[in-house]
């Protein structure tokens, strides 16, 4: 295991290609890059409050204080434009795991601190995001593939958790250790997407004592091993 670990470069809302499709139209003034910017915050406001079909392109336009012609200028259509947000928003993710869950954030922590800071973060980024992972999930029932971009970055968050969480483990078989992490790191996902698309549910985002229980089941899943095992 190597003493650092290993950062992604941000695109920061670049210039994205989606097949054969642009999925901003470049922007060479900086006040368009101003109204580009304006236009996905206010996406991300409205995607909080309702899904991707129940926010028109109108109603974008309207709450960033710009005209529809001025959305087509920079986007082609509100599926590139969703496609563009969510991008983005996964590059901030990548990008504030990378500064705020460093090696440095651990260095004081035990094992089990260690997994309830990382629980407590991903609780976080999903209820930062509740709103757009909504949409996304929703939208991909659809047919479109936009929740791949959310698996992958989820594919990604564990890694970054597992890295930080096995430094402090005292199992010599690390590898087993890893999988048993991911283990319980998909369980508690899996409880995270699913009371945002059902908010009655038991244990909901916002149950003061979801990051407890969670911590406790990725600790739970490290420490445990079937019994034919044993």
């Amino acid at each position: 295991m190597t003493d650092s670990i290993t950062y992604l470069e941000p695109s920061l809302l670049a210039e994205r290609q989606y097949g054969d499709a642009t999925r901003a139209l470049p922007t060479k003034q900086l006040r368009s890059e101003q109204t580009r910017e304006k236009l996905l915050q206010t996406g991300k406001t409205l995607l909080g409050a309702g899904g991707f079909d129940d926010v028109s392109i109108a109603q974008i336009a309207a709450a960033s204080g710009c005209s529809v012609g001025a959305f087509y200028m920079r986007f082609k259509n509100k599926k590139a434009y969703f496609e563009f947000l969510l991008d983005g928003v996964i590059d901030q993710v990548r990008l504030e795991t990378q500064q705020s869950l460093a090696l440095g954030s651990i260095k004081d922590l035990n094992l089990e601190q260690t997994i309830q800071l990382c629980v407590k973060h991903h609780i976080q980024v999903i209820r930062t995001h509740e709103g757009l992972i909504r949409a996304a999930l929703a939208y991909s029932i659809n047919g479109s593939n936009d929740w791949q971009p959310i698996g992958d970055v989820g594919v990604w968050l564990n890694a970054h958790y597992i890295d930080l969480i096995i430094r402090k483990s005292r199992k010599r078989d690390k590898e087993t250790a890893k999988k048993q992490l991911l283990i319980g790191l998909n369980i508690i996902a899996g409880h995270l997407i699913n009371v945002i698309t059902h908010e009655r549910g038991v244990m909901p985002l916002h149950h003061p004592d979801l990051a407890f229980w969670l911590s406790s089941i990725v600790l739970h899943c490290l420490k445990s091993k079937p019994a034919d095992a044993a």
